[in-house]
């Protein structure tokens, strides 16, 4: 049975994480009708799609939300994940943001006689149409897991899981670990596991990098004050922007640390190249361990570069940069495994994580706003279709759409835009 409710909402956002949340906390200041159906909980992939040691990798006083202000005594520390999510429930509390948790959305579409969007959900068993003037997708795309079709050769008694299942060390059998993915996520479960009695391999890709601290300061001033934060993704040095990925480093540790391949390889992990599938009780990689490699050290050296060219253009006095170990460069690929397969049994495998990313799940929205790649169409967050808008997604606007530090300046954009139409 479908109950069909006879409010009109002014707006329905869906998924209540720091975008959905930005985004009610501006309609309250507006008084508009909202509500905001989160499939899971507040604030859910921060919840249960995150490692229980997981720090942001942005300072503290990037990731503020609208009508929060940077606390001035931890502003340059960085947060553990379960205390953001703690956060953004307090966020709701404090504010008095409408959200309805577990309330999974099936289906959005629009009744061109009304104009009006019938928005289908279910709640316990129970269907729901709802009805809005004015829809906000703040879903993201980090809710459905990639794990490629190669995962079925490798041996039924190994253990696989991807890294949003991936909670701690404890929770993996003995033996020893392949990690496929050469992302933050995967260098940074590498980095926690090498510390551990398990030994690491890693199936490494070509991933920008940048140090923690450079010139005095840590990294993300200049990078804020440059204006690399802003970058639009059609105009951006692929280099600069983190060639459209986040870049690798890490927010572990009181004030964060680098994240390199090559600083890895010192803490005892062995990389490797590409993962291109396994047979006859063997793992098969490529042999391009010494290029991802490389491609990291250039683009942290092209990061600072760029840093220099801002400081001796804006004037400013700043420190020579201090000796970051994990920042030195390995132009010869001296860290990097010259294997290609690796014997299952022999190295004791029993493990792989695949921290082969997130894709955001869509089969709901019955709208024409996909393109012939399946990708999204919008202009800055507003799409096609009249009174919906996206937002909390990478690139929307800029580069820092996708982070937490970007969250107000879009949220406000994408409400003033709901205003107009």
């Amino acid at each position: 049975m479908i109950l069909n409710t006879s409010e009109i909402y002014d707006v329905v956002i869906i998924g209540a994480g720091q975008a959905g949340l930005s985004a009610g906390y501006l309609l309250n200041q507006h008084h508009l009708s909202y509500v905001i159906f989160e499939r899971g909980n507040i604030g859910e992939s921060w919840l249960n799609q995150r490692w229980d040691s997981l720090q942001l990798d942005t300072p503290s006083w990037m990731n503020c939300l609208p009508g929060e202000i940077p606390d001035p005594v931890n502003s340059g520390r960085f947060t553990e994940a379960k205390d953001f999510y703690q956060g953004l429930v307090e966020y709701v509390r404090i504010n008095d943001i409408i959200v309805k948790e577990h309330y999974q959305v099936t289906a959005v579409d629009k009744d061109d006689s009304t104009g009006l969007f019938d928005i289908e959900t279910i709640h316990k068993g129970e269907m729901k149409i709802w009805l809005a003037k004015k829809v906000i997708v703040a879903s993201g795309t980090l809710n459905e897991p990639v794990i490629p079709l190669m995962s079925k050769e490798l041996p039924a008694q190994m253990m696989q899981l991807h890294s949003s299942q991936y909670r701690n060390p404890d929770q993996l059998p003995a033996g020893n670990v392949l990690i496929v993915g050469g992302a933050k996520s995967g260098a940074q479960i590498a980095e926690e596991l090498a510390a551990t009695v398990h030994k690491v391999y890693l199936a490494t890709s070509k991933v920008g990098r940048i140090p923690r601290r450079y010139r005095g300061e840590e990294i993300t001033k200049w990078l804020v004050g440059s204006g690399n934060f802003d970058m639009k993704g059609d105009d951006s040095d692929p280099a600069l922007s983190g060639n459209g990925a986040p870049f690798l480093i890490s927010g572990g540790g009181l004030l964060g640390h680098t994240l390199s391949l090559q600083g890895l390889y010192r803490e005892g992990v062995t990389l490797l190249g590409r993962l291109l599938g396994a047979e006859e009780g063997k793992l098969l990689f490529a042999s391009d361990t010494v290029d991802n490699i490389r491609f990291g050290d250039e683009v942290s050296a092209k990061l600072k570069q760029m840093v220099d060219g801002y400081l001796e253009k804006n004037g400013i006095e700043a420190v020579e940069g201090e000796l970051d170990e994990a920042d030195l460069p390995d132009p010869t690929g001296l860290s990097a495994s010259p294997d290609t397969e690796l014997d299952i049994a022999e190295h004791g495998i029993t493990v792989v994580i695949w921290a082969t990313g997130l894709r955001g799940s869509f089969g709901w929205l019955k709208l024409p706003v996909f393109d012939q790649q399946s990708k999204l169409v919008h202009e800055q967050g507003v799409s096609p279709i009249r009174g919906l808008f996206f937002l909390g997604f990478p690139w929307l606007r800029s580069r820092k759409s996708g982070v937490i530090y970007g969250m107000k300046e879009d949220a406000a954009f994408i409400v003033e835009q709901l205003l107009k139409q």
